[in-house]
């Protein structure tokens, strides 16, 4: 008899002969208070009374005997949960709080998970691919070290009429690309964050939001062989982000070998050339 393929349906085989690890996913990291309880009471019905969190803002339910297969994804299914993504697909999307809730949040970080959750999470590609989205340049979720990542930035725009020359945003500035020069205040932008705090800062009205949305980071993944992530694209609006995943994902497949991730082929061709393809990908709508 074939073994079913545990993995496509979030299940993954222990160490331990017989028993499987039950993986339960959800959208940008949040889950609520009675879901947390159905995932207790599986816990107990089908595990061994424990839960462990991931790395992956995902839970995970060890000891379930691998001859409940079935009836523990019934069960996960019938209590509205969403399994997890496991093998050669596109993984649980990863999400800080963002505007929702951090005091450093510059997108709504959630809003933008869980429509890539919903779009793309599960699908078929050559090897298993990670995304991260965090709201502002603090990065806390690592989004330099997946192979596909979203940083919310926010550039600063300059009135030089309305500068009093009072240096709190050069004091405050955490990259130090600011500077006055004589009475006129000078930003390079080429050291700029793009965390908006000056903004925040200036009481004047000197400094307001200037372009904004998502910086967008490929290629890298942790591992045995870690490798970071590389800038593809600056700015990239909230309503560009989904067209532009689709063009990196659809250029991938196209690319790859089967088996090679993402930090691969970025690597093999080069960002410059495989960025090309995704730009011809998004010309071709």
């Amino acid at each position: 008899m074939t073994k079913p393929d545990y993995k496509q349906y979030g299940f993954i085989p222990q160490r331990q002969a017989g028993k499987l690890i039950m993986r339960v996913r959800n959208r940008a990291g949040n889950i609520t208070a009675g879901d947390l309880r159905k995932v207790a009471h599986l816990a107990e019905q089908y595990g061994q009374g424990l839960v462990h969190v991931t790395t992956r803002q995902a839970l995970e339910i060890p000891g379930v005997a691998a001859e409940h297969f079935e009836t523990a994804l019934k069960a996960v299914q019938e209590a509205g949960l969403l399994p997890a993504v496991c093998g050669p697909r596109v993984r649980t999307v990863v999400a800080c709080p963002g505007t929702d809730a951090c005091p450093y949040g510059l997108q709504n970080t959630r809003q933008l998970a869980e429509a890539l959750d919903q779009q793309w999470v599960g699908h078929d590609v050559p090897a298993k691919t990670k995304i991260a989205v965090s709201g502002c340049p603090n990065s806390c979720t690592k989004p330099q070290a997946n192979d596909i990542g979203f940083k919310g930035v926010t550039e600063p725009l300059l009135d030089p009429t309305a500068c009093i020359q009072c240096g709190l945003c050069i004091r405050r500035c955490p990259a130090k690309c600011m500077e006055l020069q004589g009475q006129t205040l000078v930003i390079h932008y080429e050291q700029c964050l793009a965390c908006g705090l000056c903004v925040g800062l200036c009481k004047k009205g000197a400094l307001s939001v200037g372009r904004q949305g998502f910086h967008v980071y490929l290629g890298g993944k942790g591992g045995r062989y870690p490798r970071n992530g590389e800038l593809s694209a600056s700015f990239v609006s909230k309503d560009e982000v989904l067209p532009y995943l689709q063009a990196i994902l659809t250029t991938y497949r196209s690319v790859a070998e089967k088996g090679e991730r993402l930090a691969a082929v970025v690597a093999r061709l080069g960002l410059p050339a495989f960025t090309d393809r995704v730009n011809s990908q998004l010309a071709q709508g």
